[in-house]
């Protein structure tokens, strides 16, 4: 197999699962799905087939509306400290296409001509042995190389995969994509930082829905409860007044307001009753 080397933790355990480490069983069982893709004639086909549209990718997104703003934030940042091209695909926890980012050039090709985008579906039963099918599986970090796609339009891209988590649940999977020719080890480190940041998003965004839930019990007004999240993350009233628009005076009446309602003092009251 093509990964010779892997990165280890402090106990010594790899970071990432290959094809060489997966149990002869199950990918006995995936060839099942395998043989039927072959029979198809998928593996020497260009373009991916399968892909949900309309209403049913609709509500993919909609229910996957956090994951695919955390994620493409931190994609994002991810590429603009790259000086090579590299595709993040982020899927739903089936395996289902939410959002793809990466240069427009090579995002619109891979929509255009392999027809590879929103909607498309990675898991082994429609897409064979890749990086995000593999991961769906194990539930766990991957490594494929571009050897080991049974597609051949992905021969020649090297990807990782990892579930993204949230509160010890899978809530999709990251995909990052990048040519056979570049230094896989240093393409690890920027997975591990851009799915760091896509959890840490995800975790402080549960934080303030469940802060905000609590807020409403109440009765704080759309207005009190977005100052007082603000107060309690130590934001100054200058701060507040800035980045809402609002003039200092109006952010000090409304957290006296949210104090009240709240049944507090002070911010330490606050901040203790909250946190």
């Amino acid at each position: 197999m093509a990964l010779t080397f892997e990165l280890e933790t402090e106990m010594n355990e790899p970071l990432w699962q290959t094809v060489s480490s997966i149990n002869r069983n199950l990918l006995k069982d995936w060839d099942i799905h395998r043989q039927c893709l072959q029979q198809q004639h998928y593996y020497k086909q260009s373009r991916m087939e399968e892909r949900i549209a309309g209403e049913q990718l609709l509500n993919h997104i909609k229910n996957n509306h956090s994951l695919i703003a955390a994620a493409t934030k931190h994609c994002e940042i991810a590429m603009s400290s790259m000086y090579k091209s590299v595709i993040f695909i982020i899927t739903s926890v089936s395996g289902v296409v939410l959002a793809i980012a990466g240069p427009q050039e090579i995002t619109e090709s891979l929509n255009q001509q392999y027809n590879v985008g929103k909607g498309s579906l990675f898991s082994i039963k429609n897409a064979g042995l890749n990086a995000i099918s593999i991961a769906i599986e194990l539930e766990n970090w991957v490594f494929l190389s571009g050897a080991e796609h049974d597609f051949q339009l992905f021969k020649e891209w090297n990807c990782f995969c990892s579930p993204i988590r949230q509160n010890g649940n899978t809530m999709g999977y990251l995909d990052m994509s990048f040519s056979v020719r570049d230094d896989h080890l240093l393409m690890a480190s920027l997975f591990t930082t851009t799915l760091r940041g896509i959890e840490a998003e995800l975790g402080a965004c549960d934080q303030r829905n469940s802060i905000c839930e609590r807020f409403q019990s109440y009765q704080l007004s759309p207005r009190e409860t977005e100052i007082g999240y603000m107060w309690l993350n130590n934001y100054s009233a200058l701060r507040i007044a800035s980045e809402l628009g609002i003039a200092e005076g109006t952010v000090r009446n409304v957290i006296k307001k949210v104090y009240r309602k709240t049944e507090v003092c002070d911010k330490g009251q606050f901040m203790r009753k909250f946190l």
